[in-house]
């Protein structure tokens, strides 16, 4: 009779659906992550056309169509961090998170400077004949822009340890 009465004590509370509040803390920190992950994202296809535009002392011609791809992988990488935020900050609203709200405040000043950054790439690379060492020079201030974004979101969400889903440094993280 005991066991039985533990057992119907017991059994619900296991097979409850989890609460709200820990549903929404794990959509929090995948939102957060991916937010993060995109603008790294933006920052390696940066790094990647910067290496690419000064690659031969920056006077070798920037391929249009090269240039045109970095920069539309660029923007939609953005895009989709502004995105994710949007969900954090609705969730760190409705948890009342004051600090979270602020971080993702300052996340979104520093997207500003992105965007701005993006647009003066889009311009370097809107030419028939791009000069390497302009674009090379805008991509360098995009990856700065990019960096200080990444750095906030590490406040909101910090990354994963090396050996637990994060990309160890090297050749490829310049």
């Amino acid at each position: 009779m005991l066991v039985a009465a533990v057992a119907v004590i017991v059994i619900p509370s296991v097979w409850a659906a989890p609460n709200a509040g820990a549903k929404a803390g794990g959509q929090f920190n995948f939102y957060g992550s991916s937010s993060r992950s995109a603008l790294s994202s933006a920052r390696e296809y940066s790094s990647n056309l910067r290496r690419y535009a000064e690659s031969g002392g920056g006077m070798a011609a920037v391929s249009p169509i090269v240039a045109k791809e970095a920069v539309d992988s660029i923007d939609h990488a953005v895009a989709k961090s502004e995105k994710y935020l949007v969900t954090v900050r609705r969730q760190a609203e409705a948890a009342g998170d004051k600090e979270a709200v602020a971080t993702v405040d300052q996340i979104a000043t520093h997207l500003a400077e992105v965007k701005k950054c993006c647009r003066d790439l889009a311009e370097c690379c809107e030419m028939d004949t791009i000069d390497g060492k302009r674009s090379a020079a805008c991509c360098k201030e995009l990856e700065t822009a990019l960096g200080k974004a990444i750095a906030a979101h590490d406040k909101l969400v910090p990354p994963p340890a090396v050996g637990h889903g994060a990309m160890p440094a090297g050749p490829h993280h310049p």
